[in-house]
């Protein structure tokens, strides 16, 4: 889902590198260094499988391409803000490798990482506070669900970007890219819901989001 110089108009890209320099400072300010110094080699790992799985993509036009995206494991994972880092990393080295535009580096980092991980973000917060707390809804919901729906909004947010630069028509695009979303869920939502469990039954110290006292394995609730 990388977007080019031709898809969109360049005062666009211009704008999205002020926005990405604005965000990049808050990210530093907000970055949990001490949590980046326990588990970096873990997260540096997640970001080498991520770009083997971002390498295995099709797509059909410029900015019309299916890949894992991982935004959600990610943040599940380790929290927003190493996973925009992650995702950071990823799009630099699709743009070293020659993937991407690195004149478009900042809007593909809004739209492929910001995007997806404030999605990812608000849907498991919906979770956590809104719905029963158990394992289940965790894996559920909070992983399953929200890397669907997450990938999905991503695809339709990113085309009507395409749509609104003059990339691409309305009509054009939705009968040559959206209806492929639906193929795009269950590899997202299946992968990242089976990582994540297998993440909580063997290294639970490793998911920043999980808690076992806040999501027992019994149907009694919390444990008192």
């Amino acid at each position: 889902m990388n977007l080019t110089l031709a898809l969109v108009p360049a005062s666009w890209s211009v704008i999205a590198d002020m926005l990405f320099a604005l965000f990049f400072v808050y990210l530093l300010f907000r970055f949990p260094r001490k949590l980046f110094a326990q588990n970096y080699n873990v997260f540096l790992g997640f970001c080498v499988a991520l770009m083997v799985l971002w390498s295995m993509k099709a797509g059909i036009h410029a900015g019309m391409e299916y890949h894992f995206l991982g935004a959600t494991l990610l943040t599940l994972m380790f929290g927003w803000q190493m996973a925009i880092l992650g995702l950071i990393l990823e799009s630099l080295v699709q743009v070293i490798m020659g993937e991407a535009q690195w004149q478009m580096f900042s809007m593909n980092i809004l739209l492929s990482g910001v995007l997806p991980v404030a999605i990812s973000s608000l849907i498991l917060y919906v979770v956590e506070t809104k719905v029963y707390p158990h394992f289940i809804s965790y894996f559920f919901l909070g992983a399953f669900v929200n890397a669907g729906i997450t990938i999905a909004l991503t695809v339709y947010i990113t085309s009507l970007v395409m749509v609104a630069g003059g990339g691409y028509s309305y009509d054009y695009i939705s009968y040559e890219y959206l209806p492929f979303i639906l193929l795009m869920i269950y590899p997202e939502a299946f992968l990242t819901g089976i990582i994540v469990v297998i993440m909580v039954v063997y290294y639970p110290q490793w998911v920043y989001s999980f808690d076992d006292k806040k999501y027992p394995l019994t149907l009694g609730g919390k444990p008192k």
